[in-house]
């Protein structure tokens, strides 16, 4: 719903605060104070959706004047954290003010009891400490930099970058995990020294400057065996309903971004059903043959829940329009092609609302990816797989990626190293092409640490794809979809909520035994068998079109040629970490159809329009 800048011992200025106001036009602040012998500033830009009177307004402070806060995001349950706060007289409805007066009390442990998406930012003067904190699963972003006793921090690294205490460096060994998975998981970024703050985790600074970090939500995997199938479909039913209604919480319009799938087609049923008005739905889609138009599907579902739906084309022009400007916007070059196209159907609904609603979220939990099944029949089928002549099998299929990956993780025999052996993208043969010679002693730097803290939390008990679910949720959603569905959805002003991540839900599903989640081939199993309450099964059955791009076939023609230009400029990223002529090599390759290096070159893309447009600017 906002954005939030600060600083303790550097200066913070109003331009640097102005550098993220797309994120809240509706009202900005930046205060000085002190805490001991600490100097700070607090910024905020609101976007107005509870409480839309100057009580809302942030800066926030108590009356006593000890305790004070920026956040951004929405706690859905804040009135019932409200009813907790039997002696406090409230100026207004804000679930920043439920917040304030929440942690006053109950000391910033009282986080844990916070059902929503959050960033923010805690002074409490009586203990001269400063707290970040970001929410369970990472859906808002905050970044932070320290330097002796100075730190700066802010929803984007916008702030940190353009203040006077960063001097702007690379860093090699976020890059060398970027290519791996394209996309660093916190607390990295290709910045160095800016860092993400973990999900699940607050940060303490300390009035001495000492900085200290907390993980306040240190859930085990645990599976439910023993549940029926009747029982755990209810359940299902009854939480996910629980869920969208808390995040139609609002004092403003809330929308839906609409696919032509099953998930926001539940939710949209669901909002239906507990609004007065039609609610107002929104898609895109592609020109062309294809699974990337889904405009057809969507019609068909606005129809069936009775929305007031608008949809938009996006071309080839468009796209790369929209993909060039992004990167203002992510900060990090995520390589995901469907940004451009979320950033476009964001702007299309911001013309209408200020909240939205997606499916963000349910395939990770619940199986709902097709590499999902690979990892099923990587697992069960192990034994019979090593006796493959794998050479082979890969000259049968040299444009197949999904079994080139396959490939590469069957080599190891470790759970957790297979896990991360199916996450990568560019392998250390591929590096080892592509890397300069100043790069290069990274090719083999293991990558376990990034997982393993979330992997020593599953249940011994558990299957391996239950496991690897579990991981998903921790870590490629929260530095990964999730950053990107936030910065495209700011970047237009609204705020996007993710019923599918409710606390409540994800407890319950990650009891869930995998045959619930994944049957046969059918992802998503207890899914399907709830949403028979509230769709027909020509919407439960649809083939699953994953919010595609046609970015694949681009790259067989001018995509390449952006590429070529790019890495051949006299200031191109690839000049400085790679060798041009292996990626030329790629290109071609990819264009005559020998080899599928669509992702490959995605993220080699990425980096260099990232850093063009964000890094030089």
């Amino acid at each position: 719903m906002c954005g939030i800048a600060g600083s303790i011992n550097c200066k913070l200025s109003e331009n640097e605060l102005n550098a993220i106001k797309h994120r809240g036009p509706d009202y900005q602040k930046l205060i000085e104070f002190t805490m001991g012998t600490n100097k700070i500033f607090f910024g905020h830009t609101r976007l107005s959706i509870l409480d839309l009177s100057e009580n809302g307004n942030q800066p926030m402070f108590s009356k006593c004047g000890n305790y004070g806060i920026i956040f951004n995001g929405e706690v859905y349950n804040h009135l019932e954290l409200r009813k907790k706060l039997t002696g406090v007289r409230f100026n207004g409805t804000s679930d920043t003010e439920t917040i304030l007066h929440y942690l006053k009390e109950y000391g910033i442990e009282g986080v844990k009891e916070f059902n929503g998406i959050f960033a923010l930012a805690f002074v409490d003067k009586m203990l001269q400490k400063v707290y970040l904190v970001r929410d369970h699963f990472g859906i808002k972003p905050l970044y932070y930099y320290i330097k002796d006793k100075a730190m700066v921090f802010g929803s984007e690294m916008k702030i940190i970058k353009n203040n006077p205490i960063y001097q702007k460096e690379i860093d090699p060994e976020a890059l060398n995990t970027f290519l791996s998975f394209r996309y660093n998981p916190a607390p990295y970024t290709l910045f160095k020294g800016i860092k993400k703050l973990e999900a699940a985790t607050y940060l303490v600074y300390h009035n001495s400057g000492e900085v200290s970090h907390v993980n306040y939500w240190k859930k085990d995997q645990k599976i439910n065996y023993k549940i029926d199938e009747t029982e755990a479909i209810a359940e299902y039913q009854f939480l996910l309903e629980q869920a969208v209604k808390r995040q139609l919480l609002s004092d403003v319009p809330v929308g839906l971004l609409l696919s032509g799938g099953l998930d926001s087609a539940v939710l949209g049923k669901i909002m239906s059903q507990n609004t007065i008005s039609p609610i107002q739905t929104f898609t895109v889609g592609f020109k062309g043959k294809g699974n990337f138009n889904e405009l057809d599907d969507a019609r068909n579902t606005a129809e069936f829940i009775g929305s007031k739906h608008t949809d938009i084309f996006m071309d080839r022009h468009q796209y790369m329009d929209y993909f060039h400007k992004s990167f203002f916007h992510t900060e990090e070059p995520i390589a995901e092609p469907t940004i451009p196209a979320l950033y476009y159907v964001s702007n299309l609904a911001s013309k209408h609302v200020k909240v939205v609603l997606s499916g963000q979220g349910a395939d990770e939990p619940m199986a709902g990816y097709k590499r999902y099944r690979g990892e099923k029949l990587l697992s069960d089928y192990s034994h019979i797989l090593s006796l493959l002549p794998l050479s082979l099998v890969r000259r049968l299929f040299p444009t197949n990626n999904a079994i080139e990956r396959g490939i590469y993780s069957s080599q190891f025999k470790d759970e957790l190293d297979r896990f991360i052996g199916i996450y990568t993208l560019f392998t250390p043969d591929l590096k080892k092409e592509l890397y300069q010679q100043n790069i290069a002693p990274l090719i083999n730097l293991s990558q376990r640490k990034h997982f393993e803290k979330h992997y020593l939390r599953t249940d011994p008990t558990a299957d391996s794809l239950s496991k690897m679910l579990f991981l998903d949720t921790r870590g490629l959603l929260p530095d990964n979809l999730l950053i990107f569905n936030d910065k495209m959805t700011m970047a237009n002003s609204i705020e996007n909520r993710v019923p599918y991540l409710d606390i409540d839900l994800i407890n319950f599903i990650e009891t869930l035994p995998i045959n619930m989640k994944l049957r046969g081939k059918a992802g998503k199993y207890i899914h399907r068998k709830a949403a028979e309450k509230w769709l027909p099964d020509s919407i439960i059955n649809r083939k699953k079109r994953g919010f595609e791009t046609p970015v694949g076939d681009w790259f067989k023609e001018e995509l390449s040629n952006t590429l070529t230009d790019l890495i051949n400029s006299k200031s191109s990223f690839s000049k400085q970490y790679f060798n041009i002529d292996a990626i030329n090599k790629m290109i071609e390759l990819h264009k005559k159809k020998k080899k599928d290096y669509r992702r490959n070159l995605f993220i080699i893309l990425s980096l260099e329009l990232w850093y063009k447009n964000f890094y030089l600017a």
